[in-house]
């Protein structure tokens, strides 16, 4: 069993046992390649009953998605974040979410309901 998280340093590295920000192997994690369809849904589940619209699929690293989180909220005007590769914008955006992903060139689709 290796070490995942301490409380003196955060997240560690799994190859290398060192803190993340101080990984020396540069094994981090990379957002999976995908199929080229940025998926966009709405949950509600867990979030003690507010809406938010999530985004997966986003080409790029965690620069890239941070920047398309940035964009895409401020483009609706809600908070949001970027969690595990999923851009999340609080609200029901989806169909402005997908609008402005097909102006960009980006292939996204509704997901769910």
């Amino acid at each position: 069993m290796s070490l995942v998280y301490s409380t003196d340093a955060g997240r560690m590295c799994p190859a290398c046992r060192r803190p993340v920000a101080d990984c020396q192997c540069k094994a981090r994690p990379v957002a999976p390649a995908g199929d080229g369809i940025v998926r966009v849904s709405r949950e509600k589940q867990g979030r003690a009953g507010k809406l938010v619209t999530l985004v997966r699929g986003l080409p790029g690293d965690a620069e890239a998605l941070a920047a398309w989180g940035k964009r895409l909220r401020t483009s609706c005007g809600a908070g949001g974040t970027v969690k595990d590769g999923v851009v999340e914008v609080q609200g029901d955006h989806a169909d402005r979410v997908v609008a402005l992903l097909q102006q960009a060139g980006l292939k996204a689709r509704r997901a769910g309901g």
